[in-house]
């Protein structure tokens, strides 16, 4: 046992001299846990903030007014980050801070970082903290903005408490200093907004800093090669960003207006290094630039001024960041752009830039990539419990990038009283068919990504969106498409011969349209106008030895091509109940393509022409799958079909061989799915019914009265317990599906 105290942290910063193209910054740290008090002292070679020439022997201070909190870690530990209160002295030359601090412990690295809530993450391990570079800052005529400026002070590290530390402070980020010249006939009026650079390097967003040596790695994917600076004026533009290798590399700088932008590219010759601490001042003509009209996108503010084909980009609703051009493995990240009244102008090519299509049910958007990196079909990548808070691209649409997007001052039901410029107009933009599909934006992280509704992000309205469409006309030209969700290939559909409603015909576009049915089933609507989901009703097919088929057709007189889809519902003859039982599908692992059981860990197997995808360990020759593992504390395999049985079943019998000693298998779970994704997660089950395992034996479960197994998925899962370190298994040695008719 040890004894717990609160004790006060003292940190005195001292300034010192600036050298124009060098300077270093403050950090803060969190406390280890200690019982006692701990003094700090920082020494600062050189100035923190300002940058603007010296005036004789006067130098900028250290410290500014937007210096008001630290950042302070111990042992790189981020849990507990403190950021205390900063008390500048009357000089702004020293600063303090104190903060309560309860810790123990045995050794002690202390890390400071500033401004306060730089850091995103810290890691023992490898010695570093993750931090966010802005993209977007705002530049004045003699400093970066401040928030862009980015120190770090590492202490000793220390093999026992110490009462006194100090620590001497040092830049992490580089800094560009832009003097445009030149420019007046460029303008030729127009108002300077903001300028936008943009390389093939990493200059902003996510980075991993190494305070040992002051070395920065990029942090995966999550880098930017742009930044964007607001000014009005070009005279003396800063921005901060992260150290970089520019040599012999291109730049572009673009200059933002409001009548357009004025671009320009530079060249870096060899040794082009921009090191922290360091300034590259780059002067810029503008002689003979030309002005170009902007690209404009306007803000959204209720649903009907979407379109199908409208180009538009999604915003974070308070910061000055899009959705970025850069598919990471699994989110977006941000990049940086420019926010008028209401508009946004020349987004620049790390803007993803949407394409508004048809989503799988009428009403909802496909939203589709049009950045040449990842072209193809953004989607609520959560599908089951092997999967997170994941937003990917894929070539082909899915459910999953099916969007549902509302208008409104509140996002997901959250309503907002206040009505600050943000809350208003908020987006919210759903994957319905994903149990995490609500599009957020992650400031933390600095990306976007799809969430559950009761994230721990909804708490904070930085997470909103908003979305801005690209300043056009909407396009009328005649649209027509209609598709019946659960139909095959050839627009056919097989349902049970109970009575059946609510079966439904997406009917999309923005066109008139006509619908019929055959004789004795009815349609919800026989007429109408753009996007509409039809319910058909059929009554129950009560011949048991003929099928009944519908055909359903829906049709328009505008001029496209196909004017007109034919859909044909086939309904099972009635079950005779009186007839015997027969197998109407029989699963015998007995082999594939040629092989017998080649199923390591997860995989895909065909048997019958359903595919079934079975969790397993080790291979066999033998007729089963064995299914278990090594050193399994509670932990399921199992398997399911990825393909409909396409039968009314009625029971299934399943069969066991051996169960290792030293398995235990502590349950055994069949559930029924409609859908192939909630027999992947056992989620949504029709049906859940709990057996026992027998050895060398069989396990049977009975369809309950009051439901039907026609058409559905098929999940048998097992909990297992095994304590050797050696797998252990039991044997599946097939099971068979019984209903009234095999046809």
């Amino acid at each position: 046992m040890h004894e717990t105290m609160k004790k006060t942290l003292l940190f005195t910063a001292l300034a010192a001299v600036l050298a124009l193209v060098s300077c270093n910054k403050e950090e803060n740290q969190a406390l280890p846990k200690v019982t006692k008090t701990v003094h700090f002292t920082a020494a600062a070679p050189e100035t923190k903030a300002l940058f603007s020439t010296p005036n004789g022997n006067t130098y900028p201070v250290l410290w500014t007014e937007n210096d008001t909190k630290v950042d302070l870690l111990v042992n790189y530990d981020n849990n507990n980050k403190l950021t205390p209160e900063l008390v500048r002295s009357d000089d702004n030359k020293t600063a303090t801070f104190s903060a309560d601090v309860e810790a123990e412990g045995d050794a002690y690295t202390f890390v400071a970082v500033s401004p306060a809530n730089s850091v995103i993450s810290a890691n023992n391990t490898d010695k570093r903290f993750g931090i966010s570079v802005p993209t977007g800052q705002a530049s004045t005529a003699g400093s970066p903005d401040s928030k862009a400026i980015m120190l770090y002070a590492k202490s000793d590290d220390y093999k026992s408490f110490q009462s006194n530390v100090s620590m001497d402070f040092h830049h992490i980020t580089g800094y560009f200093h832009l003097v445009f010249t030149d420019y007046a006939a460029a303008l030729d009026g127009a108002t300077v907004s903001s300028v936008t650079i943009n390389a093939d390097k990493v200059l902003a967003g996510r980075i991993f800093f190494f305070p040992g040596d002051g070395h920065m790695e990029e942090n995966g994917t999550s880098g930017s090669g742009t930044v964007t600076a607001t000014t009005s004026s070009l005279d003396n533009v800063w921005m901060g960003v992260a150290p970089v290798d520019l040599s012999n590399e291109a730049m572009t700088i673009v200059v933002n207006t409001d009548k357009g932008t004025i671009t320009k590219s530079i060249q870096f010759g060899a040794n082009a290094v921009l090191s922290s601490g360091k300034i590259a001042k780059l002067q810029i003509s503008l002689a003979g630039s030309t002005l170009v009209a902007p690209v404009q996108y306007n803000l959204v503010t209720d649903k009907s001024q979407l379109h199908i084909g409208d180009k538009i980009i999604i915003v974070a609703a308070n910061s000055n960041v899009a959705i970025s051009s850069t598919q990471n493995d699994n989110n977006r990240g941000q990049a940086s752009i420019t926010k008028g009244e209401g508009v946004i102008l020349d987004p620049s090519d790390a803007v993803e830039v949407f394409e508004l299509e048809d989503g799988i049910k009428p009403g909802e958007f496909a939203l589709k990539a049009t950045s040449a990196e990842k072209p193809g079909y953004l989607y609520a990548a959560y599908e089951d419990a092997n999967t997170g808070n994941y937003m990917r691209t894929k070539d082909a649409l899915d459910k999953y990038g099916s969007w549902s997007i509302s208008i409104a001052d509140k996002q997901n039901g959250v309503d907002d009283t206040d009505k600050d410029d943000y809350t208003k107009y908020v987006a919210t933009i759903q994957a319905e068919s994903s149990a995490r599909g609500l599009m957020l934006y992650n400031q933390a992280s600095s990306l976007f990504s799809s969430y559950s509704t009761t994230s721990s992000l909804l708490k904070s309205k930085v997470s909103y969106l908003h979305i801005y469409r690209l300043d056009k006309a909407a396009d009328t030209t005649p649209r027509f498409k209609a598709t019946m969700p659960d139909a095959d290939g050839e627009n056919q559909v097989t349902i049970s011969a109970s009575a059946k409603d609510n079966i439904e015909v997406y009917v999309f576009g923005n066109s008139s349209w006509t619908a019929s049915v055959t004789s004795g089933a009815t349609l919800s609507e026989t007429a109408g106008t753009g996007n509409t989901i039809l319910t058909l009703s059929v009554p129950e097919n009560t011949s048991t030895t003929d099928t009944q088929d519908y055909t359903i057709t829906v049709s328009t007189t505008a001029s496209v091509t196909p004017a007109s889809y034919v859909f044909t519902i086939t309904q099972s003859k009635k079950i005779d109940a009186g007839a015997e039982l027969v197998v109407v599908y029989s699963l015998e692992p007995t082999g594939n393509d040629g092989t017998q059981n080649t199923f390591a860990g997860n995989s895909d197997a065909d048997m019958g022409g359903i595919v079934w995808n079975i969790t397993g360990n080790g291979l066999t020759g033998e007729a089963f799958w064995r299914i278990g593992g090594k050193s399994l504390n509670g932990v399921n395999r199992g398997f399911y079909s990825k393909t409909a049985l396409p039968h009314e079943v009625t029971k299934v019998v399943v069969s066991h061989g051996t169960v290792d000693s030293g398995c235990t298998v502590n349950s055994f779970t069949f559930t029924v799915h409609s859908s192939a994704a909630d027999a992947a997660s056992g989620a949504n089950p029709i049906a859940t019914l709990s057996g026992t395992v027998v050895a060398n034996g069989n396990t049977t479960f009975e369809k309950p009265d009051d439901t039907s197994w026609f058409g559905y998925y098929y999940r048998f899962m097992y909990n297992f317990t095994v304590t050797s370190s050696k797998n252990k298994r039991l044997e599946f040695t097939g099971a068979q599906f019984w209903g009234y008719s095999a046809e």
